[in-house]
């Protein structure tokens, strides 16, 4: 059985009294990822450069391991500056500011980050030994969210206590977990690697942000790099459609994390790959088949495939222009979807279909492409917070515009 389905990220609103209330941030004290640490952390530098490199976007302070994904030596040197995977410490130095000054959708962005990560801090992880996944649910993908929550709150707020507290998330799970179970990397048949693939990023993204803090031992570093590399990388899934998809955005967000230029690399010729199997309308030939529930699992794929486009171009490749071998592109197929959206009878494929709620990367690929046709389908789904099923997450404040 194929375990696969996507399901509508959840939205959870707040009264506004309370999203005003929590975007009075401590000016004084905001640190900006990249940018110095007020509250007894080192300063910090450029985060400029290629994975492992130097001079452009993306450089990092590790060693690069230029090995095979799963095997080859690992950095021995840690960052101590963000890289940012979804926005660069520029752009967030600029919504931070914007924010403060009550714009929105910046304000409410990261005020709903503030808001849950202090709710976060009354909590704790809970990790387990062996990592079974049944379901779409569960503690896994809510301490990856969690930990990624506290990051962006540490880097918007320059408070501590939201590192630290991302730490003992990030901490707990890599110190514990030993294997994943029912894993299933090549087929449908379980769930544990799909799921893994979704939300795994969010552990990433929280260390690389909280990095300036000066939080993560030198222990710390090294047991989440070895964890990632040997335990996940292994697993994640390499099937057709968005399985695959979801296992291709952890692989190029884990080997950028470990400095691995060469999977890095190949991570990004895995996606082109994929893309040239999408014909010159745009459709996901692996979703669409899939009845009234199309719409549904091409967006699931279609947000992983925007989030590595996003991260390989702060690296500086261009993924958005891509044209794949059967004349199919990352445009063509989002406007595919949002062609169909408020005419779903239409849907070529399934005259049934079900118009799933927006998915958080409209807010990334709008604002590469700025098409004023998609904007109607994720205004009123603002801000997009920590609700939902993948590590896709606040990205109203990562990547929103007016």
């Amino acid at each position: 059985m194929d375990l696969s389905g996507p399901l509508p990220p959840a939205r959870h609103g707040r009264p506004i009294a309370v999203v005003l209330a929590a975007v009075v941030v401590l000016l004084a004290g905001i640190v900006l990822i990249g940018c110095g640490q007020p509250n007894g952390g080192s300063p910090s530098g450029s985060a400029t450069g290629s994975p492992g490199g130097s001079g452009t976007p993306g450089a990092t302070d590790a060693t690069p391991t230029d090995g095979e994904s799963g095997s080859g030596a690992l950095p021995t040197a840690f960052p101590t500056t963000s890289n940012g995977y979804f926005l660069t410490p520029a752009d967030l130095a600029d919504r931070v500011a914007l924010a403060a000054r009550g714009q929105p959708p910046y304000a409410a962005a990261q005020a709903e980050v503030v808001a849950d990560a202090e709710a976060a801090l009354k909590a704790a992880p809970h990790p387990v030994a062996a990592l079974n996944i049944t379901g779409t649910e569960g503690p896994f993908v809510d301490d990856t969210a969690t930990a990624y929550g506290l990051g962006l709150a540490y880097a918007t707020t320059g408070d501590v206590r939201f590192a630290q507290g991302a730490r003992t998330y990030i901490v707990a799970w890599v110190t514990s977990t030993k294997s994943l179970v029912n894993a299933c990397a090549t087929d449908g048949k379980c769930q544990t690697s799909l799921i893994v693939a979704r939300v795994v990023p969010g552990f990433v993204f929280a260390a690389d942000l909280i990095r300036p803090a000066g939080v993560l031992t030198t222990d710390d570093e090294r047991g989440l790099q070895a964890w990632l590399h040997d335990l996940i990388l292994p697993e994640l899934p390499t099937r057709a459609g968005n399985w695959g998809d979801a296992g291709n955005f952890s692989r190029a967000a884990i080997t950028d994390f470990l400095g691995d230029r060469s999977g890095f690399a190949r991570a990004l010729d895995e996606w082109k790959a994929r893309m040239d199997e999408v014909p010159a309308d745009g459709d996901l030939p692996d979703e669409v088949r899939r009845g009234p529930d199309g719409m549904s699992y091409t967006q699931e794929a279609l947000q992983y495939k925007i989030a590595v486009a996003r991260l390989a171009e702060i690296r500086g490749t261009d993924l958005w222009s891509y044209v794949g071998k059967q004349g199919g592109t990352l445009k063509a197929a989002i406007d595919l979807l949002r062609t169909y959206w408020f005419n779903p009878g239409g849907w070529p494929y399934d005259g049934n279909v079900r118009v799933p709620t927006s998915s958080p990367m409209w807010e990334i690929a709008f604002q590469h492409y700025k098409d004023p046709a998609w904007r109607k389908v994720f205004a009123d789904d603002r801000p997009f917070g920590g609700a939902g099923h993948a590590a896709i997450r606040w990205t109203t404040l990562t990547n929103g515009i007016p």
